[in-house]
């Protein structure tokens, strides 16, 4: 034995030597485990190339989806149905109220780049166990192609939203993120334990194989990674739930303890992983199990359920109308600082209107956009000739006193002339062709559908009939550029403001046609040439068809302009200010909102209804369509009518 002494302290060398090796024992080995876990390469979502937009609500992937979902909604639950929620709600109480600690939620994230989720992200206050899974797919794929595959199949096929799972490790070594958010999120990968645990898939087939060197090797650093992102003592238990499969079960599942390393057949009823993977994989959980022993599990520091509640009481209160005039002044505020909770108060608000507005666009049986005609009076500058041909016949056509002479031959009080169905009519007397367009390839002076040509005070008039489908296509009235939400809401007002002229009160008494291509006078009508060079606005006007602007369930007069100085005007100011009698009507709807993408501008047109320029402002910090117009138009609903 070898002692010190020191101020009459006898000291055991030998006890301080093994005190010392087992510190630098464990402090090497922590480190170590620690340093390894450091060099960990995880494929991220961003770079195996997830379509992240597939998870949003308003993706025009889901729109068959939406459908079947609001078929289904219609119909009656069966019994047996009946049976499986109520049995659901009690295995929810159960889980919640004796195993509160592992089954609360600290977030529910119901929206991501102000796009609302399919299905909304959980968040739970800790990570307590790891599930290892084994995933069997084609081999002849590589790994990116396989899992872009698997995404697809588990988002859209499956109709889950996303991923169910959150790590992938491939059969070559390769570690991929799967599932969206990362850290403390709730999987979808062993029913009744979904809630504080991680897990991890590998792929290939194990029913006779082991897994491979480079397999075991990434699962070993997957492991100790999320054992130290989370704490996880690998010594300790954990408490199971799975369905109860025996006739003589006192509950619809039976909760059981066991390692916070487990196998996917171990909370499940399933063979998965099979025998050789099983075995293979207690050798890891073994060699582990000693180098966490010290570990506590870590709280999620991000849990805000505290702060939204009473905010979402308030929230709750407010009419939508009044939350989108809260979330314009808050966009409007965050052009001028970085502040972040700002940032998570418009998340907030943004998820809120989204929660208010959840009623579904009725389809209309009746097409009225094809159905439904619309004359409208072409700015033809010539008042005693025009030419127009048809496929290869010309018509020359002149005023001669109150006949229109054709030919020179045949003399009419009115023309009509027709197009093909797979041609259109030219007025070739009329050059149009844009500014711009140095090639001379459009010239917008080309028709579809019927020319209408008669006589008034000695002047020729020309008249374009068409569906009104078509004519929305050839409208110049946003650019084919523009964001689509911004397409989107011209696209529906444009097309309301016709059908209130069509159905409700003629705009030109007397006349033979209810429009004008003046867009002074009516809307920028652009022909047949515009729709060939606007993909979006044709693709959109289909995607909205019949859809229009309603109040009290009748169809409105929706006003839209350039610009206004700061705010819009009510109707009750266009009055004053135009100096006009409007006792005659009232238009509700029209009230004065906060305009600021129109801040030290000129004002422009009547300033009354949807301001142009700022809804290209809204659109940008993803507005939908439907909250500009309902931001502008107040108490207005979209229809499909």
């Amino acid at each position: 034995m070898t002692y010190l002494y020191y101020s009459n302290i006898k000291i055991d060398m030998s006890k301080i030597f093994v005190r010392f090796l087992l510190i630098f024992f464990v402090t090497f080995t922590f480190f170590h485990i620690v340093s390894a876990s450091d060099d960990i390469k995880i494929i991220t979502r961003s770079e195996w190339g997830a379509d992240e937009t597939w998870r949003y609500a308003d993706s025009d992937v889901w729109k068959n989806y939406f459908d079947r979902i609001y078929n289904e909604s219609e119909k009656e639950d069966t019994e047996a149905e009946l049976k499986q929620k109520q049995r659901t709600k009690d295995i929810n109480n159960y889980l919640s109220t004796n195993y509160k600690d592992d089954n609360t939620l600290s977030e529910v994230i119901k929206e991501q780049n102000w796009h609302q989720l399919f299905w909304p992200i959980q968040k739970t206050n800790y990570v307590k166990a790891i599930v290892v899974h084994h995933t069997d797919t084609a081999t002849w794929m590589t790994s990116i192609e396989a899992i872009r595959s698997i995404y697809k199949y588990h988002t859209l096929t499956r109709w889950w939203g996303d991923i169910g799972y959150n790590y992938l490790i491939w059969f070559d070594w390769e570690i991929f993120e799967w599932r969206a958010w990362w850290d403390y999120v709730v999987w979808a990968h062993a029913l009744r334990n979904n809630r504080s645990t991680v897990w991890i898939s590998i792929i290939w087939k194990y029913e006779h194989e082991k897994i491979s060197d480079k397999q075991y090797e990434s699962l070993k650093k997957l492991i100790i990674f999320l054992a130290n992102k989370y704490w996880i003592d690998v010594s300790k238990q954990y408490d199971y739930h799975r369905d109860c499969n025996w006739n003589n079960c006192s509950f619809y599942i039976e909760s059981y303890k066991d390692d916070v390393i487990v196998w996917h057949r171990d909370v499940w009823h399933t063979n998965c992983p099979w025998e050789e993977l099983y075995k293979q994989l207690q050798i890891l959980k073994t060699d582990l199990t000693k180098y966490t022993a010290w570990f506590t599990y870590i709280k999620n520091k991000g849990s805000s359920n505290l702060v939204k509640s009473d905010l979402d009481s308030k929230l709750d209160k407010l009419w939508e109308y009044n939350l989108l005039k809260l979330l314009a002044i808050i966009d409007y505020k965050l052009d001028k600082t970085d502040d972040k909770n700002l940032k998570k108060l418009r998340s907030i608000v943004y998820t809120k209107i989204n929660e208010k507005n959840n009623s579904k666009l009725n389809i209309s049986k009746f097409d009225y956009d094809k159905i439904s005609n619309i004359k409208v009076k072409l700015s033809y500058p010539y008042d005693d000739s025009i030419s127009i041909k048809k496929w290869k016949n010309i018509y020359d056509i002149k005023v001669s006193s109150w006949k229109l002479l054709i030919n020179n031959k045949l003399e009419l009080d009115k023309v009509t002339i027709k197009s093909l169905t797979w041609s259109y009519l030219e007025i070739a007397s009329w050059n149009r062709v844009p500014i711009w367009d140095k090639e001379n390839k459009y010239n917008d002076n080309k028709f579809r559908w019927n020319i209408y040509l008669y006589i008034e005070n000695w002047k020729l008039v020309v008249v374009n009939e068409l569906p009104l489908s078509d004519y929305l296509k050839w409208l110049w009235e946003v650019s084919d550029t523009d964001n689509p939400e911004k397409i989107k809401t011209i696209i529906i007002a444009a097309r309301t403001y016709a059908r209130w002229y069509m159905t409700k009160s003629n705009k030109f008494p007397w006349e033979l046609y209810q429009a004008s291509d003046n867009p002074d006078e009516f809307q920028r009508y652009l022909w047949y040439g515009l729709e060939l060079r606007s993909p979006n606005i044709n693709r959109i006007v289909d995607q909205t068809e019949n859809q229009v602007i309603t109040y009290n369930s009748d169809i409105i007069k929706p006003w839209y302009f350039s610009q206004s100085e700061w705010k819009t005007l009510s109707f009750s100011d266009y009055c004053k200010e135009k100096v006009v009698d409007c006792k005659s009507v009232n238009y509700p709807y029209l009230s004065s909102v906060f305009d600021p993408g129109s801040v030290g501008k000129t004002k422009l047109w009547h300033w009354v209804g949807i301001s142009w320029l700022w809804a290209t402002y809204l659109a940008k910090k993803w507005w939908t369509s439907d909250m500009i117009i309902k931001y502008y138009l107040k108490w207005v609903k979209i229809k499909s009518i």
